[in-house]
């Protein structure tokens, strides 16, 4: 269980306009340690937890950020059974599933991404599955007004604007597309560049590896059926016995497959 007291304790001493120097004077102990905590590379003795939260006037409960922890699990619990009804196509529950736990986390950007998803696996007759595009849509807009996470906003620029296309806005589409990065200003491409540690730079480096096959493949499949030349294809096999060696894993052979039929 990940505790939340570091990212508590900075909280209520910002909040009480405090350095880090002035709180460790109050507590009678050295500005370092309160940086370790804040740093979360470490935990207060559990001695300091009585004054720390008599401190700041809450609980030892609310100091540890136990409602957080809370929510943080059985967020986990729902993202994690969405995952297995996916799997198992079962779009209908997970409809349900994601409808029930925006009752209690209305704005969670994810459970929110995360029915959009379901609606526009469900089945139907075409008119439902233009309204269930149509309510995507709505809640794509939602996402877009309210949400702060860069990830969760980048997917939803995208998917959205693959939800007009499909429901026929070709204009409301390209407006959409066009407002995503183009593919040289990603995170991996940013993190390469400033991180100093090369060891977390060699795994940014590798994670950005399948998304690019993936891109490689789809840009130049298009690129073969709009010329109809199967040579762009070829550089697509060629491309992943390149980089990858023959150890593929489960994606990247899907990605060959897909490319090569």
């Amino acid at each position: 269980m990940e505790l939340m007291i570091g990212d508590k304790i900075k909280k209520l001493r910002r909040s009480k306009d405090l350095t880090q120097e002035e709180l460790a004077t109050h507590l009678g102990i050295s500005y370092q340690a309160i940086s370790k905590w804040e740093r979360n590379d470490g935990y207060p003795d559990i001695t300091m937890l009585p004054a720390l939260a008599n401190y700041f006037e809450i609980s030892v409960d609310e100091l540890i950020g136990m409602n957080e922890i809370y929510s943080s699990k059985k967020l986990d619990e729902i993202n994690q059974k969405w995952l297995e009804n996916r799997a198992l196509g079962k779009h209908k529950e997970n409809v349900e599933l994601m409808r029930s736990a925006l009752k209690t986390y209305p704005n969670n950007g994810l459970l929110l991404i995360q029915l959009t998803s379901s609606l526009e696996k469900l089945d139907g007759t075409e008119k439902e599955k233009q309204e269930f595009l149509k309510e995507s849509i709505i809640i794509h807009e939602q996402i877009l007004r309210y949400c702060d996470d860069s990830e969760l906003r980048g997917a939803a620029l995208c998917n959205i604007s693959d939800a007009y296309y499909r429901y026929g806005n070709y204009e409301k589409a390209l407006e959409y597309a066009k407002k995503l990065p183009n593919l040289y200003k990603t995170r991996e491409t940013a993190l390469v560049r400033i991180l100093k540690d090369d060891t977390e730079k060699k795994i940014v480096a590798l994670s950005a590896i399948e998304p690019l096959a993936w891109l490689l493949s789809y840009h130049l499949s298009a690129l073969s059926e709009i010329e109809n030349d199967t040579r762009y294809k070829e550089k697509i096999s060629k491309i992943l016995d390149i980089l990858f060696e023959g150890n593929e894993n489960d994606y990247i052979a899907k990605i060959r497959k897909q490319t090569t039929n």
